[in-house]
């Protein structure tokens, strides 16, 4: 299996996880809280289920965005190390075919200038 189908794989069954959590059907009507068809249980919620139901969890599903976001960049070494002379060919975006032989048969005047009718 390929990396990105591998790492589209990973997304869709995490998008699938969150939604599946955030969205279940509870036939009771009443959660782990004790909340039962939008009335409040009469004691209170603690400071621990408090911090994790608003703080940890929204925490964990960042942070698990994040690494899906930025461990395949991490992963992969970048081509060019500031400090180190470039090693790959040189490319000319946009150019003829063969570079060398139209430097090469380049004569004085073939220069073509501005765009749009202009002349720089």
């Amino acid at each position: 299996m390929s990396n990105r189908r591998l790492r589209a794989c990973l997304v869709a069954g995490a998008t699938a996880a969150v939604l599946t959590a955030c969205g279940g059907d509870d036939s009771a009507r009443t959660n782990h809280l004790g909340y039962r068809d939008g009335t409040a249980p009469a004691e209170p919620i603690s400071v621990l289920e408090g911090l994790t139901i608003y703080f940890f969890i929204p925490a964990a599903i960042l942070l698990l965005v994040a690494a899906l976001v930025w461990l395949p960049g991490m992963v992969r070494a970048s081509r060019y190390r500031p400090g180190r002379g470039w090693t790959a060919a040189p490319l000319w975006f946009g150019g003829p075919p063969d570079p060398a032989a139209a430097v090469e048969n380049a004569q004085t005047g073939d220069l073509v200038r501005g765009g749009a009718s202009g002349d720089w």
